[in-house]
């Protein structure tokens, strides 16, 4: 059996075309899930990026923690209420900025881990100036005492005098509780 020149061509053109639809065909079939891996792993990329900044960023933010945590006063681990302290702090520097604090109301004791939140609702009465001087006084305690809520009206008309009442949440922690030896 011979073959002739015009079919050996035929022959060689056909597998070329058979050879290039099936390569074709298999690398047309995994092109999408290629570009759904490498968009993967640049999104993998970015995330051990954003998490190697994190962790770098540790022992700052340890640092500042630490230097949070010294601010906060320390009560004993007794079943002994705080709110009486914490009151007496806060109506000395209300009387220090000529506030006078008509009521005062503790709420409950909100633990979070380590650190304990108690909310103190005052009634107060007092001038502008007097209770800008209060406030002010309270934000450089640190994160001892935050104003969350506040609420201000005038006393009679052209006095000058304002009443209210503001809830002034109070962070402390508590020594930890070491059992005593027998």
């Amino acid at each position: 059996m011979n073959i002739s020149k015009r079919e050996m061509t035929l022959g060689v053109l056909t597998l070329t075309a058979v050879l290039i639809g099936s390569t074709w065909y298999m690398v047309d079939s995994k092109v999408e899930p290629w570009k759904s891996k490498a968009i993967q792993i640049e999104k993998l990329k970015q995330q051990t990026r954003h998490h190697q900044t994190a962790i770098k960023m540790q022992e700052e933010w340890l640092g500042e923690l630490n230097e949070l945590q010294a601010q906060l006063p320390v009560f004993d681990t007794q079943n002994r209420s705080v709110s009486p302290e914490l009151m007496k702090t806060i109506k000395a520097l209300a009387t220090k900025h000529s506030i006078a604090i008509l009521k005062s109301n503790p709420r409950g004791e909100k633990p979070t881990g380590d650190l304990f939140e108690l909310g103190i609702n005052c009634t107060w009465e007092g001038s502008l100036d007097a209770m800008v001087g209060f406030l002010t006084d309270l934000q450089q305690q640190g994160v001892r005492y935050d104003a969350r809520t506040l609420s201000v009206v005038p006393i009679g008309k052209n006095t000058g005098k304002l009443k209210g009442n503001m809830v002034i949440h109070c962070a402390f922690t508590r020594k930890p509780n070491i059992p005593e030896k027998q």
